[in-house]
C-alpha cells in the first residue's frame, strides 16, 4: 500500500524557505473545555487537601461562627449575589451538582422551602454549582423549578470546607452559622430551626 506524501514548495534562489506545514492541532472547543474542566477539578482537589490551615477542619467547625463568604457570577448572567445583602434574613447556602443522585432527590425539598420562605419574607435560598455547565444548570431548574440564585465559584465550596454534595447551612438573619446538613436535607428540618423549635 503506497503511502501518501505531501509535496513541499521548493524555494527559488533568494527566497526565503516555506513554512513546514503544521499537523492538526485537535484542540477544538469540546478538548479545551475538558482540558480546562480538569484544570479546575484538579485544582479544586489540590485546595481541599492542601489548602487548609488545620488539616483536621471540617465544616462542622463552622457551626456558631460567622458565615464564610458567598459571592459570585449569577450563572444566568443577571447580576451577582452576595450573602452580605441578605443580612437581616435567614439565607440556606445549598452546595450542588446536577449529576449528584441525592442532589437531585434533595431539589423538591428546597423548592418547598423557597416557597415558604416567600410566604413568610425572610429566607434567601442560594445554591452553589460544583462542576456542572451553566446550560445542565439551566436545563435542570426549568424541569424541577426554583428560582433561587445559582453561582459557580469553586473558592466557595474551599471557604466553607465543603467535602461532597448536597451540603447546606443555615445562616441566621444576624450572620451565624446555626445548622449544617451533609447529604439531603428534609424541609421540615429548616423549618424547625428557622421556628425556633
Amino acid at each position: 500500500m503506497a503511502e501518501s506524501m505531501i509535496e513541499q514548495p521548493v524555494d527559488g534562489p533568494g527566497e526565503e524557505p516555506a513554512p513546514a506545514p503544521t499537523p492538526a492541532s485537535g484542540m477544538g472547543p469540546a478538548r479545551i473545555t475538558s482540558i480546562v474542566v480538569g484544570v479546575v477539578v484538579a485544582g479544586l482537589i489540590v485546595l481541599f487537601a492542601f489548602g487548609r490551615d488545620d488539616p483536621e477542619a471540617d465544616a462542622s467547625d463552622l457551626l456558631g461562627a460567622r458565615a464564610a463568604p458567598v459571592q459570585g457570577e449569577l450563572l444566568d448572567a443577571s447580576g451577582a449575589f452576595d450573602i452580605d445583602d441578605h443580612r437581616g434574613s435567614w439565607v440556606l447556602v445549598n452546595f450542588f451538582a446536577t449529576w449528584c443522585p441525592p442532589c437531585v432527590a434533595e431539589h423538591p425539598e428546597l423548592v418547598e422551602l423557597e416557597r415558604w420562605g416567600a410566604d413568610r419574607g425572610d429566607l434567601q435560598l442560594v445554591s452553589v454549582v460544583f462542576n456542572d455547565p451553566p446550560d445542565a444548570v439551566a436545563r435542570f431548574f426549568d424541569e424541577r423549578g426554583g428560582g433561587w440564585p445559582v453561582i459557580d465559584n469553586p473558592t466557595v465550596a474551599v471557604d466553607w470546607r465543603v467535602a461532597q454534595i448536597p451540603e447546606s447551612f443555615l445562616v441566621s438573619p444576624s450572620g451565624q452559622v446555626v445548622l449544617h446538613v451533609e447529604g439531603q436535607l428534609a424541609a421540615s428540618e429548616i423549618k424547625r430551626v428557622m421556628e425556633g423549635e
